[in-house]
């Protein structure tokens, strides 16, 4: 039996007051069933189905693209982008686990992770973009070539363009100066000199580093801060 969008809005509706404690699910199930014509096993999948999308949890039975797209849109609009956040990685986790049990390529459900995937990019920080590319490049290195070179000939060859939302900490610029003057053109870790001079000024080339990160809670003090040449200051937010 075809569902209908009504009754896709209505199970929306009723999983939602299950969520929150409302209603029972047992009443949500009835209402779904009695009411508005859902099986019984069809009206738990979704209430069921609800809870693992904000939970970011998998979830093992089947919605079709349309209802997921509705309840997607819907817990963006009402829960804000850090529950479609996590609706999505709980959506990528159904779609892995069923084309892997069932072997098959659920195409239509893949379009509506991507299209939301790429909606709550536009949400996140610089950080937060920059820490999931290191965990893509991770997890393509442990990946075997061949599958690499798969996704890499139906990869797009210019890259996809977001706007983000930036934080910035208003640094001392005291602290800077007294930074470099301490170190006097060498750095604090390794002790060699400046690899480079300024252009603009001749004065050499070092990188003022916050030993505990401002956005951890440290300090803007010359106590928190060394100068450290390009390789040093990588080694610090990358290296061991």
């Amino acid at each position: 039996m075809r569902i209908t969008e009504k009754q896709v809005s209505e199970a929306y509706r009723v999983a939602r007051k299950v969520y929150e404690g409302e209603i029972k699910k047992a009443d949500g199930v009835n209402e779904l069933v009695d009411v508005h014509g859902l099986n019984r096993a069809t009206a738990n999948d979704f209430i069921y189905d609800f809870k693992c999308l904000l939970l970011g949890k998998v979830f093992h039975r089947a919605m079709s693209a349309g209802a997921m797209h509705y309840f997607l849109s819907k817990i963006h609009t009402e829960y804000g982008v850090d529950s479609l956040i996590q609706a999505v990685i709980s959506l990528k986790a159904h779609i892995k686990y069923y084309e892997g049990h069932f072997k098959v390529n659920m195409r239509k459900l893949r379009g509506v992770a991507e299209e939301f995937e790429r909606l709550t990019r536009h949400n996140k920080t610089f950080l937060e973009i920059e820490q999931e590319f290191h965990r893509s490049v991770k997890e393509s290195l442990e990946d075997n070539q061949s599958n690499r070179l798969k996704r890499l000939s139906k990869a797009n060859k210019l890259p996809e363009k977001v706007e983000i939302k930036t934080t910035v900490f208003i640094r001392n610029p005291d602290v800077v100066a007294e930074s470099l003057i301490r170190a006097n053109g060498t750095c604090e870790s390794c002790l060699t000199e400046a690899p480079f001079l300024r252009i603009r000024d001749g004065s050499p080339y070092l990188e003022v580093h916050h030993k505990v990160q401002l956005s951890k809670g440290g300090e803007d003090t010359t106590d928190n801060t060394i100068a450290l040449c390009p390789n040093c200051h990588r080694k610090e937010h990358y290296g061991m």
